[in-house]
């Protein structure tokens, strides 16, 4: 069978001498010291299972001791408890559970306070129901649309939703990260819904700005936050003259 003639140079992981490898996953420079390697590699497994078992033990002669214990300490608490200490000070600090300060470092624990503790703190799930919400009338709403349905029953846009929401105080409540709006009210507002407008309704950003003197983002902060309706034709953007001339245009005197 055919050696390999491949020569690389390796540095012996236990005697540290330098040696030619025809493989590059070899380790050791002979194999003598590939014997010793593994020896030490056994020797610190047999070392680390007996360090385990001895902590093992240790934890377990503690944890029997504290069973029968009628006062322990801020550690042995933790201990008893599966907490971090902080969390048993914390629980002193709140007056949830007695604890009697003998000394400025002795600090002891009735082991009936921590069973009393346990016992009367259950672990209840809360239900997260709607939060309430009222129309003008002061009546309690129960029917609602999710902004889905109000999209696919009146064949508008999300943020047009949000845009007439906020314009005619639309109702709403949150729900398990869903946004909820009153039925009645959104009948009431969009089943009247606007003819859609001309092209000659529109005007372009450029517009705008060169009629009321505006810089682009004042005039993308007024679009924003009064939800005024845009479309965009290639690389030029359109609002609705009629809502803009609304907000900027200052009133006439009759």
């Amino acid at each position: 069978m055919a050696t390999s003639t491949i020569r690389i140079k390796k540095i012996c992981e236990w005697c540290g001498k330098e040696f030619e490898a025809q493989k590059c996953s070899t380790r050791f420079c002979c194999k003598r010291c590939a014997e010793h390697a593994y020896k030490d590699r056994q020797r610190h497994k047999r070392k680390q299972e007996t360090e385990a078992m001895v902590i093992e033990t240790i934890i377990r002669q503690r944890e029997e001791s504290v069973i029968h214990r009628a006062y322990l300490s801020v550690q042995e608490t933790a201990d008893l408890m599966g907490v971090k200490r902080n969390a048993v000070y914390q629980l002193i600090y709140h007056g949830k559970l007695k604890a009697y300060r003998l000394t400025s470092r002795v600090t002891r624990i009735s082991r009936i306070d921590i069973e009393e503790l346990l016992s009367t703190s259950l672990y209840v799930r809360k239900s997260k129901a709607k939060s309430s919400v009222s129309d003008e009338n002061g009546e309690a709403i129960s029917e609602f649309y999710t902004t889905k349905e109000i999209i696919t029953k009146f064949g508008v846009s999300n943020s047009w939703v949000f845009a007439q929401g906020k314009a005619h105080n639309i109702p709403k409540v949150y729900h398990r990260g869903k946004t909820l709006w009153s039925k009645t009210h959104c009948d009431r507002v969009f089943a009247a819904k606007p003819e859609p407008p001309k092209d000659d309704d529109w005007i372009s950003y450029s517009n705008v700005r060169a009629e009321y003197n505006l810089t682009h983002d004042q005039l993308h902060n007024y679009v924003k936050y009064h939800g005024l309706r845009r479309k965009k034709v290639g690389k030029y953007t359109y609002i609705l003259k009629s809502e803009i001339d609304a907000i900027l245009r200052p009133p006439t005197l009759k």
